[in-house]
């Protein structure tokens, strides 16, 4: 009979195309255990460590880093790992108060944008679900599987939050629509970004298209790439455009 669970290993050359990483140098790396982001969309913590920052060399080296408590994500110490994190995610280095923010580049690679104590205290959040409750209340369902419940009358799906870490506590709402600033998380455009100029609607099962202005050039990209970052300026520091 077959073993079933989780798989402890992944061949490099079969590892997601958002990890960027060496594929022959060695033939096994680490696998994704269950968590917030899909296993497409994050690599685990264990490889940030050893490929993005470089702090380690193994994968005992960066599980050693790891039960000491000195890696947090999104407010949070992270022990395992296998934790996957993903784009969004707040990464702080408590020995040395180093805090980076994940990101996607324009090669579809998920990357460290170091950021400041400041700003590593929040986190962008995308809507991608609405539940009414009782007493006006409604459960919003968040991009990283996270869920929040309080009143929250005009907010919509594909709006983004502006929530504090760890407390989780809603600091601002940014509506998605036409003005709004947004990053294009997957597609032939990941890593662009730009102001929404046009929502396009689209019958049938296709997503709706959004045409966005980036430095006097218009592209499109489906509804579910795209993220709002602010209304008149980004909510979030963005590496500098060569």
């Amino acid at each position: 009979m077959a073993k079933k669970g989780e798989k402890k290993h992944l061949k490099r050359l079969n590892a997601p195309k958002s990890w960027k990483m060496p594929r022959k140098r060695k033939k096994w790396t680490v696998s994704t255990s269950p968590g917030p982001h899909s296993g497409e969309r994050a690599l685990p913590i264990s490889v940030l460590l050893r490929e993005n920052l470089g702090l380690v060399r193994t994968k005992k080296e960066a599980e050693k880093v790891l039960a000491q408590g000195d890696v947090m994500v999104d407010g949070k110490v992270r022990k395992n790992s296998k934790y996957p994190v993903g784009f969004m995610d707040v990464i702080k280095l408590s020995e040395t108060g180093d805090c980076w923010r994940i990101l996607f580049d324009k090669k579809g690679y998920l990357y460290l944008h170091e950021i400041g104590e400041d700003e590593s205290g929040y986190k962008l959040e995308k809507v991608i679900g609405k539940i009414p409750f009782k007493g006006g209340k409604l459960q919003l369902s968040l991009k990283d599987g996270k869920t929040i419940t309080g009143e929250f009358d005009n907010v919509s799906v594909g709006d983004t939050l502006k929530i504090s870490l760890p407390e989780l506590e809603v600091q601002d709402h940014i509506p998605r629509g036409v003005g709004s600033l947004a990053l294009v998380t997957g597609g032939s455009n990941v890593g662009r970004g730009g102001k929404i100029k046009e929502i396009v609607n689209v019958e049938g099962p296709s997503s709706d298209r959004f045409v966005i202005e980036s430095d006097g050039e218009e592209f499109q990209s489906p509804e579910k790439y795209v993220f709002v970052i602010g209304e008149n300026s980004p909510e979030i520091s963005l590496p500098e455009v060569d």
